[in-house]
């Protein structure tokens, strides 16, 4: 096969990512024109990874992170993105959840010469097992709550929203309806425990929960 033909097909499936919007936000109504994308989700993520490995030493393959960032989302694609309220509705559990991505991300790789590499990638990230997978698992987790936090700094994220959204929070409910000052602090405080064996992950999102101004182009 012509291995253009592959990469323009590989292309035009990963550039509808772009126009994937983010069901999370849609779940909680956030008031804003634009909300991000699943492809402006995987470019924060970038981002953050970056940065953090601009200020510690961890010791990873980067090539290999960056790449297992930039893929983890192609289920997306074809597959609806999965909150944490439609996966309670629908009664989706993780492993129908896993298998499903599994072959949508196989359906969306099998022209190009990689795509063994890829799908194993992927699954790698699925596994959490290795230290890249780790760090790309509590990247991807963090940007979203970094990007609750912006939202609810931007005004744009409603505190009844995000309160009514804690309602598929299972037995940690009211814990987090106890504590919960801001809309933001619901993701936060959600999430929390994912990062409790990482101290750098576990220190990231206190000082990002802490934030309580947006940086602009004058106060950079």
């Amino acid at each position: 096969m012509n291995k253009n033909n592959n990469i323009i097909k590989f292309y035009v499936l990963a550039n509808k990512l772009k126009e994937v919007i983010r069901k999370g936000w849609m779940d909680v109504e956030i008031k804003k024109e634009r909300l991000e994308s699943v492809a402006e989700h995987i470019y924060g993520c970038l981002m953050l990874a970056i940065a953090i490995d601009s200020e510690y030493d961890l010791n990873l393959d980067m090539y290999k992170v960056l790449k297992m960032i930039s893929l983890h989302e192609l289920e997306e694609i074809i597959m609806s993105d999965i909150t944490i309220v439609n996966r309670s509705l629908d009664k989706i559990t993780k492993e129908n959840k896993l298998e499903y991505g599994k072959e949508c991300v196989h359906k969306v790789v099998k022209g190009l010469s990689s795509a063994s590499e890829i799908e194993k990638l992927i699954d790698e990230f699925n596994e959490r097992k290795t230290k890249e997978a780790c760090f790309c698992y509590h990247i991807d987790k963090i940007e979203c709550d970094f990007q609750a936090k912006m939202y609810d700094l931007e005004g744009a994220f409603d505190y009844d929203k995000a309160y009514d959204d804690s309602e598929y929070y299972g037995d940690r409910k009211e814990s987090i309806r106890d504590i919960a000052k801001t809309s933001s602090d619901f993701w936060i405080e959600y999430d929390r425990p994912k990062y409790d064996d990482d101290k750098l992950f576990k220190n990231l999102i206190e000082d990002i929960k802490s934030i309580n101004t947006l940086f602009n182009n004058e106060n950079i």
